[in-house]
């Protein structure tokens, strides 16, 4: 009470000019706690760790195998991946997910000839033994005449998964008790559209709405949740209610994987030329139209010797979140590499230098896809 009485009466006397350029200052201070406070909340906004969460794995679809890497820390790093799982079923693995039971589902395109496209479960016993058994036999496999060429998937709430086939321009809804049964299978849920998918690649469910990145075009579709059709339905053709174009300035060029972070914002990666990470803001993703990102993220060079560099996004591919909201994107062409990007990365944009970098032999990666956070297992 009495500091207060102080400082009032010391306010009337202050010099006209001396109030005058603190009131100025001031001005400025609270300009600067509120930018400093927005800029806080649009990184916490990407996600934050659940307290007592699991450690979680990158694990990545690696042309011919799967594999996992642990901790994403700062810089540039060539490591080995802790996990490699192999498989004599694999023919071209395009996709990983994980199912609420931590079982790893493996989306393989197959390889053209002797080997079907299919979707393989793995369990994560069978993951956390791998040491013992290198080459497991999956726990599942569907197939299914009417798989071409999936590479992406991703359940519901209910369990049902949702695969995008880039070869049949459809997507197919396989049940629960589909998963459990494995074998060969007739889709009871098969969705088209109007216009057509053209090469469905990236898919996510956000608010009960269904996106779509078609992956031979320059368009991204969303279907509303109440238009969807009921599982069991057969053979639906749905019309987008929004489609998401390119903006002239290569804002969408092959989009290949969408994710949505906590803050309601869609990320799509461009798999073509100009090689970028992009995000659409929530209110750009509710009507069709050609918007311009809200941020782009483009390659950078990255030091990975005395006298080389790597750029760190070339053909982007899978990108995904972690629980603490990193986005990391996995580059499906030379020199392969895994960047990671934290909030301030994702809040400045542009050509910005990952917080890690994963690139070299060591690594193993060879023309990786799909990639997806799940458990960490060390074997």
């Amino acid at each position: 009470m009495h500091a207060t009485t102080a400082v009032e009466n010391v306010t009337p006397t202050m010099p006209r000019t001396r109030r005058a350029r603190e009131s100025s200052f001031s001005y400025i201070r609270a300009g600067m706690r509120t930018m400093l406070a927005a800029a806080a909340v649009a990184i916490a906004a990407t996600g934050t760790a659940r307290a007592g969460a699991p450690k979680q794995g990158l694990w990545v679809a690696n042309g011919a195998n799967v594999v996992e890497f642990g901790n994403l820390s700062a810089g540039q790093h060539d490591e080995k991946p802790m996990v490699q799982l192999n498989s004599a079923v694999f023919g071209a693995p395009q996709g990983v997910v994980f199912d609420a039971s931590n079982n790893l589902w493996v989306i393989d395109g197959g390889n053209g000839s002797t080997i079907a496209p299919s979707l393989e479960e793995f369990t994560e016993t069978q993951l956390k033994n791998l040491k013992k058994v290198p080459t497991p036999t999956p726990n599942v496999q569907i197939t299914s005449a009417d798989l071409v060429f999936p590479q992406q998937a991703v359940f519901d709430a209910a369990g049902d998964m949702w695969v995008s086939d880039n070869g049949a321009n459809e997507v197919f809804v396989i049940t629960p008790s589909q998963l459990a049964a494995g074998g060969d299978i007739s889709f009871t849920t098969t969705i088209e559209s109007d216009p057509a998918f053209s090469g469905p690649l990236g898919i996510v469910l956000h608010d009960g709405n269904l996106y779509i990145a078609n992956n031979a075009s320059t368009t991204i579709f969303e279907f509303n949740s109440n238009h969807l059709p009921t599982i069991g339905s057969g053979v639906t053709s749905l019309v987008p209610d929004v489609i998401l174009d390119d903006d002239g300035a290569g804002s969408i060029q092959a989009p290949w994987a969408l994710v949505f972070d906590t803050a309601g914002d869609l990320w799509s990666s461009n798999a073509n030329p100009p090689n970028t990470l992009v995000k659409f803001g929530p209110s750009q993703i509710t009507m069709s139209g050609d918007p311009t990102p809200v941020t782009t993220l483009s390659s950078f060079n990255e030091k990975v010797g005395k006298k080389s560099t790597d750029a760190t996004l070339v053909a982007p591919n899978g990108i995904a979140f972690d629980q603490k909201g990193n986005l990391v994107a996995i580059s499906s062409a030379a020199p392969f590499g895994v960047a990671r990007f934290g909030g301030v990365e994702q809040a400045s944009g542009g050509s910005v230098k990952p917080f890690s970098f994963l690139v070299g032999n060591n690594t193993t990666l060879n023309a990786p896809a799909g990639d997806n956070f799940g458990p960490m297992i060390k074997n």
